[in-house]
């Protein structure tokens, strides 16, 4: 029985950390912007940071994305 148990929050523990990394990436740097499509090609999302460091998002986030950085002044 203990034995079951500690199978099944293995699993589980397994399970949790493999979701946690299946999270589509978001603007974590100044400048940078991701825009996020659904299977037809539509934008369906996007994430930003600005260049004061404000952290935007909107919409859907999706495994389809496309990413860059605009340019800030001072960079």
């Amino acid at each position: 029985m203990r034995k079951r148990l500690i199978v099944a929050l293995g699993l589980a523990l397994a399970l949790y950390a493999t979701a946690a990394l299946a999270r589509p990436p978001i603007a974590d740097e100044i400048g940078e912007f991701y825009v996020y499509f659904d299977a037809n090609g539509h934008v369906v999302g996007e994430s930003s940071m600005d260049c004061e460091g404000t952290y935007y998002q909107s919409g859907v986030l999706t495994s389809r994305y496309s990413s860059g950085k605009a340019f800030c002044p001072g960079d």
